[in-house]
């Protein structure tokens, strides 16, 4: 069934279909909303159709418009002295880069293809990854990918501005325009610094059915946009029969987005030096794999706390001649007692609850801006990814360790019992595990939450987490103990 470029390619289309919706600009229209399809979208861009006239950037300005940013002038004073902020408000026109006033710009270079010189001219935005790091890691869900559609959006009444979800980009596509946004209304010295901006396919135009401008009123079609599945389908086609190449089909472990060149990516990414708001077309590996594997060892934590604890505790029931038995009838070894219940284990659990604490923290974008990363030691504190990591093998061990505790406890192998406050500490660290289970399960490519529930599980996370570290506090200043020894 053969499409125009002004509608959509729907899921019943096969691919033989796609491929005359690509290739006959003539063929008859056909009516269908996006709102209702319910399908991931992709759009494939043929670059060597593109002949760099620019119409594309000037639909997405028309369209996008009334979204983009009214400054509130003067922008605060920002803290600590030497912050930066980024005002394009006065730069508008600005369209060969990427900035918030400009989610779309026609990158032009000069390769050499057959012995002679080839001029390709490319429009750069954002691919809109399957599993998104940007809307992975946004501290605050204002990023998010929507499932219906696969397009990933930033909402802009919600963004601080803090630029993790471009420092975590592999392309650093977002960009933040200061002084507008919620962080005025907050603390405008201290924490935010704007709100960032890309290309989102026109999503309130997307919504209701319309085609992306870029696509709408490009004369040469060069972007083909319908489901994904369909729309890599006839990519890899075009390129087998053109012998040509892809970008964005492997790339940080998937894009919405693929690039269909006759020269290969590599020569077009040498041809041209990435730089702000200029994205590069180098490999990118999936900069989530290592939090998918992580999340796994994190899943089986619990597993493994529980088989510790109950080797140990048959060990223990294996040498009955050094235990001491307790009225109950319980057996114990005064050494294990005291390590477990106020030795080797308390003193990991806290070490562990601290490191966890802080790497949570660092996951917010404060360590640049406050200095921390430059401290000797703590320079790792600036990589998002590594305070990831670490954070979630942190939590590995804390999960394991807390069953380990927990099944001695049920087995009646620790002498003493928790105290009131033990119990209160217990409860609030439950909270922050079970919110920090659900912030991991966003992480993974086939879950996705609602932005405003991942506002919310991030909230209670980091608002209990706070909680709990006043508690010991106060618990540890007040000589208030979660142990009760027995007799």
């Amino acid at each position: 069934m053969a499409l125009t470029r002004r509608n959509f390619l729907m899921g019943a289309a096969s691919a033989a279909g796609i491929a005359a919706a690509g290739l006959d600009a003539q063929a008859e229209n056909k009516t269908a909303g996006a709102a209702d399809a319910q399908v991931e979208y992709a759009t494939l861009l043929d670059i060597e159709k593109c002949i760099g006239c620019g119409q594309c950037v000037e639909g997405c300005r028309d369209r996008n418009g009334h979204r983009y940013p009214e400054v509130k002038k003067p922008l605060p004073a920002m803290f600590p002295p030497g912050t930066k902020d980024e005002d394009w408000s006065d730069k508008r026109d600005v369209d060969d880069r990427l900035t918030p006033y400009n989610w779309l710009y026609i990158e032009s270079v000069t390769v050499q293809k057959d012995g002679a010189p080839l001029e390709l001219h490319i429009p750069r935005r954002c691919l809109h990854c399957t599993n998104p790091p940007c809307a992975n890691l946004c501290p605050w869900g204002s990023a998010s990918r929507q499932p219906e559609t696969g397009t990933v959006s930033i909402d802009s009444q919600t963004c601080l501005g803090g630029a993790k979800c471009r420092t975590v980009c592999p392309w650093h596509i977002p960009q933040r325009q200061s002084g507008v946004g919620l962080y005025l209304d907050l603390m405008p010295r201290f924490a935010g610094n704007g709100v960032m901006y890309k290309c989102d396919r026109c999503a309130d135009s997307f919504a209701h059915g319309e085609l992306p401008a870029c696509v709408e009123v490009c004369p040469q079609q060069v972007q083909t946009i319908g489901p994904r599945e369909e729309i890599l389908a006839l990519a890899r086609k075009l390129a087998q029969e053109r012998g040509a190449y892809l970008y964005g089909v492997t790339e940080n472990g998937g894009t919405n987005t693929f690039y269909l060149s006759p020269v290969p990516f590599t020569e077009l990414a040498q041809q041209v030096k990435p730089g702000p708001g200029k994205p590069t077309f180098a490999p990118v590996a999936d900069s989530m794999a290592q939090a998918g594997n992580l999340t796994r060892m994190l899943f089986t934590a619990p597993l493994v706390g529980v088989a510790g604890a109950l080797v140990s505790a048959a060990r223990q029931g294996q040498n009955t001649g050094q235990m001491q038995t307790r009225p109950h009838g319980a057996v114990h070894d005064p050494k294990v007692d005291a390590a477990l219940s106020g030795g080797l284990l308390k003193k990991l659990w806290v070490a562990i609850a601290l490191l966890l604490g802080f790497t949570g923290m660092m996951q917010l974008p404060v360590a640049s801006r406050y200095g921390i990363a430059k401290i000797p030691g703590l320079t790792w504190t600036g990589d998002f990814y590594i305070t990831l990591n670490i954070h979630y093998i942190l939590a590995t061990l804390l999960l394991a360790l807390g069953l380990y505790w927990l099944t001695l406890q049920i087995r009646g192998r620790l002498r003493g019992r928790l105290a009131f406050w033990g119990k209160m500490r217990l409860a609030v660290l439950g909270v922050v595990v079970l919110s920090g289970i659900g912030r991991v399960a966003k992480n993974l490519p086939s879950i996705t939450f609602s932005p405003g529930m991942t506002t919310f599980i991030d909230l209670v996370h980091l608002g209990f987490a706070v909680l709990l570290g006043v508690l010991c506090l106060w618990l540890w200043t007040t000589g208030r103990g979660a142990w009760r020894e027995d007799g």
